[in-house]
């Protein structure tokens, strides 16, 4: 981790490291945010650029729109808590791609019984992409992310002693590294609650990660509006991408409109499409049901900006553009057969499509379901829009396609090392 100036491979882990070793004390807190026996840590060097968010957000006002990090530093961030989302969601999941099954024995006892390869490949993964995130998270010089991430360790401290019965190591550089024969011999009910239960420790980790993608994302959208130094400076390198101006515009544009309509699907609460609303039929009587036909037409709306997205993306030669396309496109022919059931098909182009008459005789709560359930197509395929679109505003910046005012000069051709803010 090169980008921390002054500190070598073991002083780097005492980023996070001392905040596994203070005691809790949950009525001791409210210094800026952090525990009084967090600022013990604070005080003895361990968190010097916490301490360094802290002072800086402080002095320059806490209502500044700047951010602390770089858009490639905060990209690095989200995809490593992405990483660790989808890892643990695939150990987290129930029903019919649950990894750990309950069986019944011969006298009626419960029991775990799983396929201890697929587990203890999955656990590998899980166990990658958190040592990734440790770094990544490492890098940034954002007070909340750094927070989350030093709690994430500490968590992961705590349960020290019940990760190492299960095979997993807590390096002195807060990484975690596995044993494969000690895992595969462990209990396999304890392997379970580790990794599956509710509470249990992938699930407050996926939580923590959960949070610091989204105070990356934050702090992304900060970088969109920055005036800093650091950030004129970036728009000002000489680094080429493979994709045109052109190009890359219409990707993000594609993007942010594919964004907007699932946006509309996904809303929860008083403004929710899916909401129960109160109409009067022909006969004059009142009746209380969706709203079938504003969802078809917020659905309809979506496809047709998904489609636009897959069409553009077609022609991006972005190596992290590709995948994402990739991703949301496997995403969405694994999701087939629940988008068949409410009308919703998909053709030889990876396009959507959806039959007007058979969505609005479909069971709505399914479509809901679809869009917007913890996991569902509506939060993958989001989860990718979101990646195509920072991926393809990174590349417009590597190629120095921005104007001051923030706008498109389209007078890139890819290879150049042209720049029009020199």
């Amino acid at each position: 981790m090169a980008g921390i100036s002054g500190y070598d491979s073991s002083s780097l882990g005492m980023l996070f490291s001392s905040v596994g070793n203070t005691e809790k004390n949950s009525n001791s807190s409210d210094l800026l945010g952090i525990s009084y026996t967090d600022y013990a840590s604070l005080k003895n060097g361990s968190y010097r650029k916490l301490v360094s968010a802290y002072y800086t957000k402080v002095e320059n006002g806490s209502s500044s729109s700047a951010t602390m990090d770089s858009k490639q530093t905060l990209t690095s961030i989200k995809e490593a808590a992405s990483d660790v989302k989808d890892s643990a969601s695939a150990l987290l999941t129930k029903g019919k791609d649950n990894l750990f099954q309950m069986k019944t024995d011969e006298k009626g006892n419960s029991y775990v019984e799983y396929d201890t390869d697929a587990v203890y490949k999955a656990v590998k993964n899980f166990i990658s992409d958190y040592n990734n995130l440790v770094d990544a998270a490492a890098e940034s010089d954002t007070a909340s992310i750094l927070r989350t991430a030093a709690s994430m360790v500490k968590y992961t401290s705590a349960n020290e002693k019940a990760l190492s019965e299960v095979g997993i190591t807590v390096g002195s550089d807060n990484k975690l590294s596995i044993d494969e024969d000690k895992f595969k011999n462990a209990s396999k009910a304890r392997v379970q609650s580790l990794f599956q239960s509710t509470g249990g420790y992938a699930y407050q980790v996926n939580a923590k990660a959960t949070s610091i993608n989204s105070y990356a994302s934050m702090e992304a959208k900060k970088a969109g509006n920055d005036t800093n130094e650091s950030y004129k400076s970036s728009l000002k390198s000489t680094s080429t991408s493979k994709d045109t101006t052109k190009t890359l515009g219409a990707i993000e544009e594609a993007a942010e409109d594919a964004k907007k309509t699932l946006t509309a699907l996904r809303t929860t609460g008083s403004k929710s499409l899916f909401n129960q609303v109160t109409k009067t039929d022909e006969e004059g009587n009142s009746v209380t049901g969706y709203d079938i036909d504003a969802i078809y037409k917020a659905v309809k709306s979506f496809a047709k900006d998904y489609n636009t997205l897959v069409d553009k993306t077609e022609d991006s030669d972005t190596k992290n553009i590709h995948q994402a396309r990739k991703t949301m496109i496997n995403y969405t022919l694994a999701n087939k057969a629940a988008l068949a059931a409410v009308g919703i098909t998909i053709d030889s182009d990876d396009n959507l499509s959806i039959d007007e008459e058979k969505f609005k005789e479909a069971d709505m709560s399914k479509v809901k379901s679809l869009f917007q359930n913890t996991n569902s197509f509506g939060a993958e395929i989001e989860e990718q829009i979101s990646k195509i679109d920072t991926y393809a505003e990174l590349e417009a910046s590597k190629s120095n396609t921005y104007s001051d005012d923030g706008t498109y000069t389209y007078n890139y051709n890819s290879g150049d090392l042209y720049s029009s803010l020199i």
